[in-house]
């Protein structure tokens, strides 16, 4: 007898609707509980050095299957290279996988997956950008408008996500993320507004923008005391409160938690700004924040490893 897996797979190769495709993701992700569950199947944690680990507002962690990518084996869909979770206090939240190929520089991205369309991205690696040093971009364009030499080939991906997601179920970001993460009800529909919340949310979790960061580890290496850790912490405990408003079916007091979030925010906004070492670096940050609040959600921001 076939496993669910199998079938749920036949069922999606043959419909090409999201939800069977969805469906092959969850099944995927079900035995794949822990990280010793992870790391038995050949999944590891990307970091991008000095300790930092991959945690962003809008798509969690990346769990990558390093020996079949670097071995450059078939990735059928029931076998994604990557794996996405949301590290929360001892608990693995699963939510979603991503598709990945590695293509030359003249080779265009895909646009299906299993005969839907779907939103693939581009990575590229980007060496020696002044004061950065070697990131992870969405583009050649933006590698060398920042000064910096982009390898040859690049990484195409595409996310499925098995959580809810107002942006589709194979977007690029998932704005939702930091309401699951925190236990909070996110909206249908995200504004400009509700994205930022959700960026603000995320820092009671440790998830950052990639450029903040890569800002705290230069500072904590150059010696720079910060207040980021503190302000983090505040927006951690008015966290917890907002939480209890929610349950308590407060509005009022909700409506008061979330100002506080974010006028706590926007002092973390600064204390990154003050700690950047470089212009170039507070400028990037700026550009990732509003990639990531405008109405085409498509920049990674940047990953240095």
């Amino acid at each position: 007898m076939p496993s669910l897996v199998v079938a749920l797979l036949a069922v999606a190769l043959q419909q090409a609707r999201p939800d069977s495709i969805v469906a092959v993701a969850k099944e995927t992700l079900r035995p794949l509980a822990d990280t010793v569950a992870l790391h038995k199947a050949g999944y590891f944690s990307i970091g991008f050095g000095g300790n930092t680990k991959d945690l962003s507002p809008f798509q969690g962690q990346h769990w990558l299957a390093v020996r079949r990518w670097l071995a450059n084996e078939p990735a059928p869909l029931d076998k994604p290279f990557f794996v996405l979770y949301l590290p929360v206090r001892d608990s693995m939240i699963p939510i979603g996988v991503a598709h990945a190929e590695k293509i030359t520089g003249n080779t265009q991205p895909r646009t299906e997956l299993a005969g839907m369309a779907a939103e693939w991205h581009i990575h590229v690696v980007c060496r020696g950008i002044p004061g950065e040093g070697q990131v992870i971009l969405d583009g050649v364009e933006n590698c060398l408008e920042r000064g910096g030499d982009p390898a040859p080939n690049r990484i195409s991906m595409v996310h499925t996500w098995t959580v809810p997601n107002p942006d589709g179920p194979f977007a690029h970001d998932n704005p939702a993320l930091p309401f699951i993460a925190t236990g909070l009800k996110p909206p249908t529909q995200f504004t400009r507004d509700d994205r930022l919340f959700a960026i603000a949310l995320g820092e009671s979790y440790g998830a950052r923008l990639m450029l903040g960061a890569l800002i705290e580890r230069y500072a904590t290496t150059a010696g720079k005391e910060t207040k980021l850790g503190a302000y983090r912490s505040t927006i951690r405990d008015i966290t917890r409160d907002l939480v209890a408003a929610e349950h308590a079916g407060d509005p009022k007091r909700y409506a008061t938690d979330k100002q506080r979030i974010l006028a706590t925010w926007q002092q973390l906004v600064d204390e990154y700004h003050a700690a950047a070492l470089t212009p170039q670096i507070r400028t990037q940050f700026d550009l990732e924040l509003e990639s990531m609040l405008g109405a085409e959600h498509h920049h990674h921001g940047s990953s240095s490893f």
